[in-house]
């Protein structure tokens, strides 16, 4: 995506051209990689829900991101309280100086808590993300050949 805001704009517009007899009165289910800021998935669910979608859910293929990347631009930001997750954790904790362990556990109440928030943020029915283990397994390579800092912290290399 690109950096400037009204391009990533102008690019999300352009991901969705909704048609109402499809969409009215369904349980819509989008599939995409991650959520990085929510943006586009926000706007896409006001779109969906004005032409009629009964229900919006979303499944993530990646976990949920709450520590920005430090070695690609896909999560890059100016600030960590632009990802979702961490800003859902900023609304919960009040403030930036937390513990994120817990958060990036899938299951625990912490992790929870921070998913509720971000239901609440994007106005969905419901959001699964890919839980890290499952991540892990599908690529077939052991966690210590792996960086996975963006979901929970850790660099391996």
């Amino acid at each position: 995506m690109p950096q400037n805001q009204e391009m990533r704009d102008l690019v999300a517009r352009m991901k969705l051209i909704p048609n109402r007899s499809i969409i009215e009165g369904k349980r819509i289910i989008f599939c995409d990689d991650s959520v990085v800021r929510g943006t586009q998935l926000r706007d896409n669910t006001k779109i969906l829900y004005e032409y009629g979608a009964r229900d919006v859910h979303m499944r993530i293929a990646c976990p949920c991101l709450i520590h920005p990347c430090e070695f690609l631009n896909f999560s890059t930001s100016r600030s960590a309280l632009d990802l979702a997750g961490r800003k859902a954790i900023y609304q919960i904790e009040g403030t930036e100086d937390t513990d994120l362990t817990d958060y990036a556990i899938d299951g625990s109440d912490r992790h929870s808590a921070m998913i509720a928030k971000i239901i609440d943020e994007l106005t969905l029915t419901s959001l699964r993300y890919q839980k890290l283990d499952d991540l892990i397994a599908a690529i077939g390579m052991p966690k210590e050949k792996l960086c996975t800092h963006c979901w929970d912290g850790s660099s391996y290399f």
